[in-house]
């Protein structure tokens, strides 16, 4: 089966398409609701998830701990949900953190501004400028949590597989056309594949929480690239005892791994610049 994420600005009619696709895909919907229990579940201060909540981080953000455990649990959290197969997300840069898995497909809703203002003014009963103004501010938001997190603009239409422009009247005719499209898509070997890459991209998350969050080796931006059994480490130490000491930590987790380091160390470069 194929794993569906769905990113969507305010009042396009998104969350509902989601929902009528899961019901006749017979799929689980996973929403942004389920996403934050999955990373309090897994230790993140459920307090501290407003300043997190798809929105830019302020400044002091970018320099806490806090913005790196958030980051970690999510991609952990959506890795772990989309393992079980059958899903479709909404939000939370899902489409992002699945990009490279074989049978993800992404769709990105939008709405003209006319369209979503009259939705927002009807359902919170406001004026017209009122839902203007809210709107532009949701948009800012989403676009700098996406920028700072996934280094991605949210709406550039290459970055998925469908972009829709909806009309609320058409929302169930949209939904059919998906769900026929989706069908369509799906194979057997398509579907093993992406099942695959999940569980090697889950694997890898794991290993950077173990290193960054339970072991608090402090690593700046540690990610793992490769394949199967052969990774490499990449990031920014203070120092070449950190790498060794992640290399060593993963060895005695993963002994049937293949572990390399391409880590830089802030030791090493100001050795070179001196």
């Amino acid at each position: 089966m194929a794993i569906i994420s769905i990113s969507r600005g305010i009042a396009s009619s998104g969350s509902e398409i989601a929902e009528r696709l899961a019901h006749k895909l017979g799929y689980r919907l996973i929403t942004g609701t389920d996403i934050e229990a999955k990373i309090v579940h897994y230790g993140f201060p459920q307090e501290k998830l407003p300043l997190f909540n798809e929105k830019r981080p302020l400044f002091w953000h970018f320099l806490s701990k806090e913005r790196e455990l958030y980051f970690n649990y999510l991609k952990l959290a959506i890795l772990t949900y989309a393992e079980k197969d059958n899903c479709i997300f909404i939000g939370k840069g899902a489409w992002q953190i699945l990009k490279d898995v074989p049978n993800h497909i992404s769709f990105n809703f939008t709405a003209t501004m006319e369209q979503r203002i009259h939705k927002v003014s009807k359902e919170r009963n406001i004026s017209v400028h009122h839902a203007g103004v809210s709107i532009i501010k949701a948009d800012t938001k989403r676009k700098g949590y996406y920028k700072d997190y996934f280094k991605c603009d949210v709406n550039n239409p290459n970055n998925y597989t469908l972009t829709i422009t909806t009309n609320e009247n058409k929302i169930n005719l949209l939904a059919d056309m998906l769900a026929a499209m989706i069908k369509n898509y799906e194979t057997e070997e398509l579907n093993l594949l992406g099942m695959k890459k999940i569980h090697e991209l889950r694997i890898n998350q794991k290993i950077i929480n173990m290193l960054v969050i339970e072991n608090k080796l402090p690593i700046t931006d540690l990610n793992i690239k490769g394949e199967k059994r052969n990774l490499t480490l990449t990031g920014l130490a203070e120092s070449s005892a950190q790498v060794e000491r992640a290399l060593d930590l993963i060895k005695l987790e993963y002994p049937d791994l293949n572990i390399t380091s391409e880590i830089q160390c802030v030791q090493d470069i100001r050795t070179v610049r001196k």
